[in-house]
């Protein structure tokens, strides 16, 4: 029993530092657990932060991406938006024409032409403002001017070259300023609103591939269509309820003049001196763009009554002085009085023009007192140089008109055809055109001396052209065009003392002429 005690009292004693020790163990290691817990709660807390940060940084990156998307939608809208406006203020388009010709006139050669070439450009500054070009090439093909200058042992000497043909030409170039439907604002070169064809001459317009007598082949109007003129002015649509609507058109400008154009000649003669010859024409002509040569101006106006849609008559007028401020003062006045009506698939489109040259002698009289002489010629060495002065395009008194008809159809036979399957509203259009002109005391001859005046012959001619054909037109803007002419003159006259467009010989009085034409807009 005393040794049971003995090892009792001898286990406790050992088992006592144990349990001490064991105690320790327990605290340092509830200690480091603590740490630990502390170290992974604080790392849990640094990783919630690195997180956020990721997420602050892809929300950031996200709200870039969607700022960049917005700023580049934003900005291929604006483009959108100006290149629409850009597109709804600036309208480009134009319209060409090109004809093939044949007729029997001895020194006429069958010939293509290409009559014209338009570009125009339609802009809107702002909505009641509006500005218009029109830019002719006619009869274009080249233009080239070269020029030289040297030093030679007889002096300086100068050079120049010219090559190519044709004309370039503003028909219209004017700004409008719209402030009520019934009165607009209009300035800048503008058509002069005489007779119909004038303010309506696009080629492509029209059915026939050649332009009427009245307005271009003789002329009647006092210059030929296009007639353009630098002015300014008012125009405008009333309307008169029942009664349709009314439409003017008032302008005041420079005005046609009498100016000069000077053809050179070289001609070279067998055993003989050489010939430079220039002769200067004076005829009339529109008004310049610079500073006018005449300190009145000139006055035109039209007033259009339209019904009812396809039904319209009108009449116009012009009134200005065309001699130049070194001639006595004289002035010509022109009227015209035009319609159109329409009645199913018929439609018949007229005009007549009438102006009247005053004082035409008085004129002459003058001219030849300031020329001094019809012509003066020197020779020297090898060298003929002649000039000459001429009057021409004037007339007492020229008056005509033209008359067109015009049938609408299209056989359902073509429809399935390439001339209809591809087109909306494709047409045949059979036509007949009437015209005639009376030319009163036209100027033939002037002659004159130091003396002044010495011939002036003046005569009385007509001239008569009758044309038929058929045009096709796929679209609106598109014509091709197939006509024949006949056109007549006075017994035993020329055609080309009376027009502008037929190359005839003395005794060729009349032409039978094959058309054949395209016109296209766009």
């Amino acid at each position: 029993m005393k040794r049971w005690r003995i090892v009792l009292v001898a286990l406790v004693i050992g088992i006592a530092p144990a349990s001490q020790a064991v105690g320790a163990t327990l605290d340092d290691l509830e200690k480091q657990l603590q740490e630990l817990q502390k170290q992974i709660n604080q790392m849990k807390q640094e990783k919630a932060q690195q997180d956020q940060k990721l997420r602050d940084m892809e929300a950031a990156q996200v709200a870039q991406k969607e700022e960049l998307t917005r700023e580049t939608t934003s900005l291929r809208e604006q483009t959108r938006r100006v290149s629409s406006e850009m597109l709804d203020r600036v309208r480009i388009g134009g319209y060409g024409s090109v004809r093939f010709e044949a007729n029997n006139l001895k020194e006429q050669r069958n010939s293509f032409t290409y009559r014209r070439f338009v570009l125009t450009a339609d802009a809107r500054p702002a909505d009641p403002m509006r500005v218009y070009m029109e830019l002719e090439f006619e009869r274009f093909n080249q233009i080239e001017i070269a020029r030289d200058q040297q030093v030679t042992a007889g002096g300086l000497r100068v050079v120049q070259e010219n090559e190519g043909e044709g004309e370039i030409s503003f028909e219209q170039a004017w700004f409008q300023y719209d402030l009520y439907d019934w009165l607009k604002f209009r300035a800048g070169q503008v058509l002069v609103p005489i007779g119909r064809f004038n303010i309506a001459h696009d080629d492509n317009r029209w059915n026939i591939a050649r332009r009427s007598l009245v307005d271009r082949g003789v002329p009647v109007l006092p210059v030929k269509a296009a007639w353009p003129e630098l002015g300014a002015g008012f125009l405008g649509d009333i309307s008169v309820g029942q009664w349709g609507k009314l439409a003017y058109q008032a302008y005041v400008v420079n005005g046609v003049s009498l100016n000069g154009n000077i053809e050179h000649v070289a001609q070279a003669r067998p055993a003989d001196t050489q010939k430079l010859a220039l002769e200067a024409e004076f005829s009339p002509s529109r008004g310049s763009a610079k500073l006018d040569s005449k300190d009145s101006k000139a006055f035109a106006t039209r007033v259009a009554w339209s019904p009812l849609p396809g039904q319209e008559i009108a009449g116009s007028f012009y009134y200005g002085r065309y001699t130049p401020q070194f001639l006595e003062s004289q002035s010509l006045y022109s009227f015209a009085i035009d319609g159109l009506t329409t009645i199913g698939p018929f439609e018949i489109e007229a005009e007549y023009v009438n102006t009247h040259f005053r004082n035409v002698g008085r004129v002459a009289t003058d001219f030849s007192r300031l020329a001094v002489a019809k012509e003066a010629a020197v020779e020297s060495g090898e060298l003929e140089a002649e000039v000459e002065f001429e009057l021409a395009g004037l007339a007492r008194n020229k008056h005509g008109f033209w008359v067109e008809g015009r049938y609408r159809f299209w056989p359902e036979i073509l429809t399935n055809t390439v001339f209809g399957k591809y087109f909306e509203n494709p047409q045949l259009i059979a036509l007949f055109r009437g015209e005639q002109v009376w030319l009163n005391g036209l100027v033939q001859a002037v002659e004159f001396d130091v003396d002044g005046l010495t011939t002036l012959k003046q005569e009385n001619r007509q001239i008569h052209r009758l044309t038929t054909g058929l045009a096709y037109r796929p679209t609106p803007l598109v014509v091709f065009q197939l006509a024949y002419e006949y056109t007549k003159t006075n017994n035993g006259q020329s055609l080309a003392g009376v027009t502008n467009f037929l190359p005839a010989q003395a005794g060729e009085d009349h032409a039978h002429t094959a058309l054949l034409g395209v016109a296209f807009g766009f």
